[in-house]
């Protein structure tokens, strides 16, 4: 336990520092660039991060999840993200004129290239990664992924500030992929072969076309109002979409996916042991929703001051889509480590039918959504959420065997914490004018005043989550 403990420390560590570097990113970036700059790379980038998801073809997950591994098999590996890898740089760079036409936007082909570029190295530093999260070697990581995201993010500012704009953004892209190529070079296990062999490629691929392409559908679904947006609305819409989704976002990867490192690695471990992958789940779903679902109750109450104290102004049009995609972040969040469950007892092919299910039908709501606004397309992402919920659940029943009733029973009292946290701060907005309030002034007041409920909601309902609390309080404050 003590394993899994010391990476779960690093995970969060890591998560948080580069949540907190990238946060200060996007505040100065959303004061030196407009909603149309912005909107402009964030068609970009959902068009490229699928393009990401497909070039690792799930082979990380496959060199987590096996039980034995070798030099051969590593090989293996690395010539099939080397295939897939630079032929996906090949289609991007080939494509981006296409796609600059298809949305109108000549800018789009210069952005495409300069990031198809970090897909010719990248194999170099997925494999090591992979083979260094099998170990639970996050100590590593830490260094290299924090290292990595301050480079990237100071050279995308100073980019930036130089007058490159989102050219500046994409080339800050390729410069934080490099860094990452070359600090994990000095940490990579030392029995790592770096020839690749293309020879044993049937295995690795029958395994990587369904997690892959399940991820790929996982960022294509979180993407789809920004493409969708950017080819019937404006990119100033994408922009702001896109700042209200990225308030929601944050929280999510500072709060959820700060363990979701550890999530498949400790799951695959337990069922390598004969464990109960099951239970595993639902005391991490327990824990994560008595975190989240408060969290992002509150959010869609201080949405106002939120935005404005972290973006300025200009964004407000993005409070009522923050306050609405924070309802669809308390449905998403509950199963969002779901995938890994899948993968770690070996039902990959559920897995790629639940994801094939949920993207067709946020698609359709979006696109039906799309020509009556934003805020439209915020409600019907709220609407698509909840059958993502019933979706999932389905699918987490049937792989390993949490029924909807232990579901629901176990996750009554992250919801009765929700409401009350959601409940005590609408009856204080009553008394305090927080949208009157300088911006920051009102955050602090909501997270003096929220803490102490949160704490106490808990102890009133006996979560599981108090007993964590006092844990880790006994750790800080040592007896006497």
């Amino acid at each position: 336990m003590t394993k899994v403990r010391s990476a779960l420390v690093f995970s969060i560590l890591t998560q948080h520092s580069r949540q907190v570097i990238n946060l200060f990113t996007i505040i100065i970036l959303a004061r030196l660039l407009t909603p149309t700059e912005i909107g402009v790379f964030a068609v970009a980038s959902s068009l490229v991060f699928l393009a990401i998801e497909l070039r690792a073809l799930g082979v990380g997950q496959y060199l987590i999840r096996e039980k034995e591994i070798d030099k051969e098999k590593i090989r293996s590996a690395l010539g099939l993200m080397i295939l897939v890898s630079w032929g996906m740089a090949l289609i991007i760079a080939i494509s981006a004129p296409y796609i600059a036409d298809f949305y109108n936007e000549q800018a789009l082909t210069v952005i495409l290239w300069i990031i198809a570029g970090t897909f010719l190295f990248t194999p170099f530093s997925s494999l090591p990664d992979a083979l260094l999260t099998r170990e639970m070697k996050f100590k590593p990581l830490f260094i290299v992924k924090i290292s990595s995201t301050i480079i990237l993010s100071s050279s995308s500012i100073i980019l930036v500030l130089l007058g490159y704009s989102y050219y500046g953004l994409a080339m800050g892209v390729m410069i934080g992929g490099i860094a990452h190529v070359l600090l994990i070079s000095f940490y990579r296990p030392k029995d790592m072969p770096w020839l690749p062999s293309f020879s044993g490629l049937k295995k690795l691929l029958k395994f990587g076309a369904l997690t892959s392409t399940a991820s790929t559908l996982q960022q294509f679904s979180l993407s789809i109002p920004d493409l969708v947006l950017g080819r019937v609305a404006t990119m100033a819409d994408v922009g702001l979409f896109s700042r209200g989704l990225g308030v929601v976002v944050f929280l999510n990867n500072i709060l959820g996916k700060a363990v979701a490192p550890v999530v498949l690695p400790h799951l695959s471990e337990i069922k390598r042991a004969g464990g109960d992958v099951g239970e595993a789940y639902l005391r991490a779903v327990v824990l994560l929703t008595a975190i989240c679902w408060p969290i992002f109750a509150v959010v869609n109450l201080c949405a106002y001051s939120l935005i404005r104290a972290l973006f300025g102004d200009q964004w407000d049009v993005a409070v009522p889509i923050a306050s609405a995609l924070a309802i669809w972040a308390v449905l998403q969040v509950t199963h969002s480590f779901s995938s890994y469950a899948l993968i770690a007892v070996g039902k990959e092919k559920l897995m790629l039918k639940k994801e094939v299910i949920i993207f067709i039908i946020r698609f359709a709501a979006v696109l039906s959504a799309a020509p009556y606004g934003i805020l439209m397309v915020a409600w019907a992402m709220v609407m698509a959420g909840i059958a993502e919920l019933l979706i999932n659940s389905w699918a987490i029943k049937k792989s390993i065997g949490i029924g909807y009733r232990r579901l629901a029973q176990d996750l009554l009292p992250s919801l009765i914490v929700t409401v009350i946290c959601w409940g005590f701060l609408k009856l204080l907005s009553l008394f305090i004018p927080f949208e009157s309030l300088n911006s920051w002034i009102s955050l602090i007041i909501v997270g003096i005043t929220m803490i102490p409920v949160w704490l106490l909601s808990l102890r009133i309902t006996k979560h599981e989550a108090w007993t964590v609390v006092i844990q880790m309080t006994n750790r800080l404050i040592p007896s006497k």
